[in-house]
């Protein structure tokens, strides 16, 4: 069963409770970091996956 997820406010930003934020809007900036226990949560990273195309080699200038 899903729960509500539960609306994130400026209020539940790192860097509005360390008051180093200068905005005032009524919902969340793209700057957004959720903070954990005084601690700012990074945002979660794409995983990296090894690309399965074969290396091209750079064909050689012409000398002339």
């Amino acid at each position: 069963m899903a729960s509500k997820a539960r609306c994130l406010t400026c209020e539940d930003c790192f860097f509005h409770k360390s008051n180093l934020c200068a905005l005032n809007l009524a919902e969340p900036c793209p700057t957004f970091r959720p903070v954990s226990r005084g601690v700012m949560v990074s945002p979660r990273q794409a995983q990296l996956i090894a690309s399965q195309q074969p290396r091209l080699v750079p064909a050689r200038a012409a000398v002339a």
